[in-house]
């Protein structure tokens, strides 16, 4: 294979799909399951239509893997979203290729791997987010086809195909629905592609696409349309934020990787101002729009927190305006070079601190207070092995009509990656999401329970007192990183659960 540059796309590609695989799979070995992941591990082991605040589709991809292998391992649960990740940066690169040239497509490749939310979180991550970009990648591939096709070019079967994908992305994330409003976006301002309401095409892909995310509405219909409810309150809000929508554009440019999202959104302006008779450009605007513009103004009522990756599908869309755009110069292939030393740099530093907790900064005394309540991002990928441990030696694990009771969902799941194989896991607070329909804790009347939480989520076990006979404390279990403690998770064992804690989410 020849030396990767700009003027061998093929092969800078090649490269690309290499190292990034390579090292996604290095960190796949290093880290644990992360907060999201082990929650959505202990969701995936109970096979379901569809669940609380997601799709299925990538929950029976880890269901089916973990089936299908016979293992636990978050290495080997991990495996297909790296996959999909490999089949994601190959069709970025046909589609810029498609639309404009190999060069273009190579350009959106290479930063598509530079950029923290995709090629880290979409691109090796137990989550929705890595099958839901493979197949919107593959839905625009197809309706790119479409629309640079001649008018009298048959396009029947490739509307189907779009369809199928499109079925599989909403399947995958609701989001994908507004990357599709996109698409009539652009059939509504186009005047050349105006005729497709005229076409059975897109009615057929729209019909197939209902049918494949059918699963999600059944199992809605059958648990009170909570998904639904769930997804559409978290848009609300009751006051004004106006520095809202600036925390969301910082958190955008942190997510991306402020070298990648610099780029985005210059070429996502300068293609708006080419028009919609630039109908490749034009195409790729409207598709972005939508997540972009959404998901930053709500920013201005709704408390998003955290959430800076919902706009990702929008910007996935824009990678390959960049070879359009920017020319190729020496500035352009010094910019490709720094960003891939950013993210190296960033991956390497997040790798070794999530391993070995390297990073201390001297504090003075007046802030060592303060400073002591932050928490450590990269614990959220530290496993809980000595919770198990503990359990088993004290002979916990095989005891009769035992479960375990977590007092947040995302402890649950890192409890239920340890010993969910063994004891039935439980959340029994007021924000369960699916851990609620895991399991009825009603049937667990009459058992014990091992009540687990630290001191940021279980400050008072006197509040499950009403709901056990007794509550009676054990031994703390002392959690270690490069033998530094880093948690400590108290125990209780309450007795005789009576049935009757009063859950915030109905259980099947």
């Amino acid at each position: 294979m020849a030396w990767p540059t700009l003027d061998n796309p093929r092969a800078l590609v090649f490269w690309t799909i290499v190292v990034g695989t390579a090292v996604r799979l290095i960190a796949a070995e290093a880290l644990g399951y992360g907060l999201g992941e082990g929650y959505y591990f202990a969701t995936a082991r109970h096979l379901a239509l569809s669940y609380f605040d997601q799709p299925p589709l990538f929950l029976w991809i880890t269901h089916a893997t973990w089936v299908l292998t016979g293992s636990d391992s978050v290495f080997v649960i991990r495996l297909p979203f790296i996959a999909m990740f490999v089949a994601t940066t190959w069709l970025m690169y046909r589609l810029g290729a498609l639309l404009f040239d190999e060069r273009s497509g190579a350009v959106a490749a290479v930063l598509l791997n530079t950029s923290p939310v995709f090629t880290i979180s979409a691109g090796g991550w137990i989550q929705p987010d890595g099958p839901l970009m493979l197949c919107l990648m593959a839905a625009a591939f197809c309706i790119a086809k479409i629309a640079v096709a001649p008018p009298q070019h048959p396009t029947f079967r490739l509307w189907v195909a779009a369809g199928i994908w499109f079925g599989l992305a909403l399947l995958s994330k609701y989001h994908a629905i507004l990357i599709a409003g996109g698409l009539v976006l652009f059939a509504l301002t186009s005047r050349a592609h105006r005729r497709w309401f005229a076409e059975p095409g897109p009615y057929v892909a729209a019909l197939i696409a209902l049918a494949i995310f059918s699963p999600v509405i059944l199992w809605n219909a059958q648990n009170g349309w909570v998904s639904f409810d769930f997804q559409g309150s978290r848009a609300g809000g009751a006051s004004f934020r106006p520095l809202g929508i600036i925390r969301s554009i910082g958190g955008q440019a942190g997510y991306l990787g402020p070298w990648v999202w610099v780029l985005l959104v210059a070429v996502y302006f300068k293609g708006l101002r080419r028009g919609p008779n630039a109908t490749a450009i034009w195409l790729l605007c409207c598709l972005a729009t939508i997540p972009l513009v959404l998901f930053t103004v709500i920013a201005l009522w709704a408390e998003i927190n955290a959430h800076f990756h919902w706009q990702s599908p929008g910007y996935l869309m824009l990678f390959p305006l960049v070879g359009v755009f920017i020319p190729e110069n020496a500035r352009m292939r010094r910019w490709l070079i720094g960003s891939i030393a950013a993210m190296a740099a960033l991956v390497a530093i997040w790798l070794s601190q999530s391993v070995w907790g390297w990073i201390r900064f001297p504090v003075p005394p007046a802030l060592a207070s303060y400073v002591e309540k932050l928490e450590d991002p990269t614990l959220e990928a530290f496993d809980w092995p000595e919770l198990r441990e503990a359990l088993a030696t004290r002979g916990l694990l095989e005891s009769p009509k035992l479960f375990v009771v977590a007092t947040r969902w995302h402890q649950a799941g890192k409890m239920d990656v340890m010993v969910g194989d063994k004891l039935p896991v439980v959340c029994l607070c007021d924000d369960p999401r699916n851990i609620a329909f895991n399991y009825d804790e009603r049937k667990f009347q009459g058992w014990d329970a091992l009540i687990i939480g630290t001191d940021a989520f279980l400050p008072n076990v006197g509040v499950y007192a009403p709901y056990f006979d007794a509550i009676e404390k054990l031994d703390d279990i002392a959690l270690h990183r490069a033998g530094r403690t880093v948690m400590t998770l108290h125990v209780y064992r309450g007795r005789n659960y009576n049935g009757r804690y009063p859950m915030s989410l109905p259980r099947r």
